[in-house]
């Protein structure tokens, strides 16, 4: 593996940096996974968020070389966790659709778990909405494939504008997390909470699991478990910080 990919750094900080905040149950708030957020940090300009680079990222390959180096980060920091005995069943990590479409991607993201020792079933890939405009097989099959393995898949901002929500029946991903909009219209009225609860139902019936984003309330929570939503994250759940804050509760 390239020393470059584990090692990179400006000055002296990582050039790619993860944070990590929990997803938990809406039952019992129990912590089930972690999900993650990349930030660039840089000499001039300074720390960027995801909304600032990756849609310029995603034009060229520089993309699949900022993902290897976040999965690098993310495997070491699931060594840890590991180490610090928190019980999670996967962290994610944000995998561009151009890399997911690499004839290469399946044996390249088993080489990295096998270089860290890190179970597949450990690491689940985050996929932008785009990945449902994709037609012609490619990702479905690298998806299906990595799946196999033991890796999972979830796939953000599900139910926003423009999301072509049909599609989703053609890319066999684990869990859906449901756009910002979505959990908005909670609350509005009993004709919005059934617009909510029926997209509940439909990625259910998918065989996947939604993910409801950004909750504040007991209420919120509480609904959405009723709608068979059974996982979480926002200000209930928890807030994104770094790895070396990630520890057990007691702790």
């Amino acid at each position: 593996m390239d020393k470059s990919i584990s090692s990179s750094t400006v000055d002296g900080i990582r050039a790619v940096e993860l944070f990590y905040r929990p997803v938990r149950n809406t039952e019992n708030d129990n912590l089930e996974f972690f999900q993650t957020q990349m930030r660039l940090n840089g000499p001039t300009m300074g720390t960027l968020m995801p909304e600032d680079f990756v849609p310029v990222m995603e034009l060229s390959e520089q993309c699949v070389y900022v993902f290897r180096l976040g999965l690098v980060q993310l495997l070491q920091a699931i060594e840890k966790f590991i180490s610090r005995e928190i019980e999670f069943n996967w962290a994610s990590i944000y995998m561009p659709v151009r890399f997911l479409k690499r004839i290469d991607a399946v044996k390249s993201v088993s080489n990295y778990c096998e270089k860290f020792n890190i179970s597949a079933n450990k690491v689940c890939f985050e996929m932008s909405v785009d990945l449902l405009n994709e037609t012609d097989g490619r990702a479905a099959e690298n998806m299906n494939a990595l799946r196999k393995k033991g890796f999972h898949f979830i796939l953000e901002n599900f139910g926003g504008d423009n999301c072509p929500i049909l599609k989703l029946a053609d890319f066999n991903v684990d869990f859906v997390l449901l756009d910002n909009s979505v959990i908005r219209i909670l609350d509005n009225g009993e004709r919005s909470d059934s617009c909510v609860n029926s997209l509940v139902n439909f990625v259910n019936d998918l065989n996947a699991e939604p993910v409801a984003e950004n909750i504040f309330s007991d209420i919120q929570k509480e609904k959405l478990n009723d709608f068979g939503c059974s996982y979480y994250t926002g200000e209930k759940a928890g807030k994104f910080i770094a790895e070396r804050y990630v520890r057990k509760r007691k702790d």
